[in-house]
């Protein structure tokens, strides 16, 4: 690094990197009095200042035995930020862009619960891809694809409460700094309905009867109830009605006051379609 820093070029890589005007990576490693050495900490800032980027070292057992920072990065954060750097175009770079995903998790009790079967997989997948594209991420899902991005902000929720407060909490932050009009993608699959007395602890058998009659909710609309100013909303709708589907999805466009609708129209089993790792959608 200092001699890069310095346009020193005495071997092949040196000469090859001082060359190139394309963007560069870098992925340190050193001892931890090394790096943190002023002359170090200079060079990278030099190394910054001509466009350099750089994925941050990690603290490990280094090679002298001891524990502290200077480790080289996991070569899956070295791959992630290299196919950034690879795919990234003008539009999403640097763009905020929120997803939810997951089916929400409504309790009945501390053991039951309603949800759906929804995967959280599309939005993990959407997370990634908007991601590559150079995009500033949050993904708040009841449920996360392993392998994610470590520069990807994931926020765990499980009842729509909790996804509601997270998005409109998401919404605020990004828009107080915004440079570039954010994105919503509202790719989670909430419950319409929602129990509507939350027991503490089990409820029993010898409590319930022979019969339950559990008594439902209507649940909070997120799409409906967050401020939609100043930024692109998109809506997901799934339906096994293929005629009518396009129908329903135009009304959710109209009712909801959104931007786009992504529709999932599908004659097979939506349990099936939420589980399948390759789907096709209709904007």
């Amino acid at each position: 690094m200092a001699k890069l820093a310095h346009g020193i070029a005495d071997t092949m890589l040196l000469q090859c990197a001082l060359a190139y005007s394309g963007q560069k990576i870098l992925a340190p490693s050193a001892n931890t009095n090394m790096l943190d050495n002023p002359i170090t900490q200079e060079n990278l800032k030099i190394l910054q200042n001509a466009h350099y980027t750089f994925v941050d070292t990690q603290i490990k057992e280094l090679a002298c035995k001891t524990i502290g920072d200077g480790a080289m990065a996991e070569p899956i954060n070295i791959f992630w930020t290299t196919t950034q750097a690879l795919l990234k175009d003008e539009f999403w770079s640097d763009r905020s862009v929120i997803i939810t995903g997951g089916g929400t998790v409504e309790k009945i009790d501390d053991v039951r619960f309603i949800s759906n079967f929804s995967s959280g997989k599309m939005a993990s997948a959407m997370a990634v891809a908007l991601y590559c594209k150079g995009a500033n991420v949050a993904l708040i899902s009841t449920k996360f694809d392993t392998g994610l991005p470590a520069h990807i902000k994931t926020i765990e929720v499980q009842e729509t409460e909790e996804m509601y407060v997270s998005v409109v909490n998401s919404i605020d932050l990004i828009k107080a700094k915004v440079k570039k009009q954010p994105f919503l993608f509202m790719a989670a699959a909430v419950s319409d309905y929602i129990p509507a007395n939350k027991k503490n602890g089990k409820l029993k058998k010898d409590t319930i009867g022979e019969n339950w009659e559990l008594k439902l909710t209507k649940n909070r609309d997120i799409l409906a109830s967050i401020n939609k100013e100043n930024i692109t909303v998109v809506g997901f709708k799934a339906e096994m009605d293929i005629k009518s589907a396009k129908e329903n999805a135009t009304k959710m466009l109209k009712n909801k006051n959104i931007d786009a609708v992504c529709l999932n129209a599908s004659a097979q089993k939506l349990e099936i379609a939420f589980k399948i790792l390759e789907n096709a959608k209709s904007v």
